[in-house]
């Protein structure tokens, strides 16, 4: 007589290597989403900080921001303070963006940055659970992240941090001794 079918020992097998499968390709594709969030800051960042230089060469200033008289406040891993770098406040730097988005939107030629890879969120407290934001989305309003449309003038730019995807903010010093405005995770 011919057995049919498969036996509980042949179907436990089958489960077991199809979990073992499953979270090889789970955890692999965990770490994919994280190193592209990843490449996706760190690309925002240069991207940023080729607008400011651009923008500085061409207009020689920066963008929406008084540097003279400025006085040291960063505060160096020891806790003291360098009195040669000035970190600029979150409003700062959001009039800085503001002030690149404005001069690429504005320009016949080649723009400052790629407004469209921008990643933002509404202004507020930005905290561990803000959610941001493709610049785009956030001007044409979407249905599940931004229900309403935002307005330049409501966003504060960032990146999207590689564990969570969630908002933070960049971090933009201006060295005083070498008039050099930089932009940092």
């Amino acid at each position: 007589m011919k057995r049919k079918g498969f036996t509980i020992v042949e179907l436990l097998m089958v489960v077991g290597i199809l979990s073992v499968l499953i979270t090889i390709v789970t955890t692999a594709a965990a770490g994919a989403v994280k190193q592209a969030r990843a490449r996706k800051s760190d690309a925002l960042v240069a991207m940023v900080n080729s607008g400011i230089a651009t923008y500085y060469a061409q207009k020689d200033e920066w963008p929406d921001f008084e540097s003279e008289g400025r006085t040291g406040n960063y505060r160096m891993s020891g806790g003291s303070l360098d009195a040669d770098r000035y970190v600029l406040t979150d409003a700062e730097s959001d009039r800085v963006m503001r002030e690149l988005i404005k001069t690429s939107v504005g320009t016949a030629g080649n723009p400052l940055i790629d407004i469209t890879g921008l990643f933002v969120a509404r202004s507020g407290v930005v905290n561990s659970q803000t959610v941001g934001m493709d610049f785009m989305v956030a001007l044409r309003g979407d249905k599940k992240k931004s229900p309403r449309k935002m307005k330049v003038s409501e966003m504060m730019f960032g990146y999207p941090d590689s564990d969570t995807g969630r908002f933070r903010r960049f971090t933009m010093v201006y060295s005083i001794p070498t008039d050099q405005l930089t932009v940092t995770k």
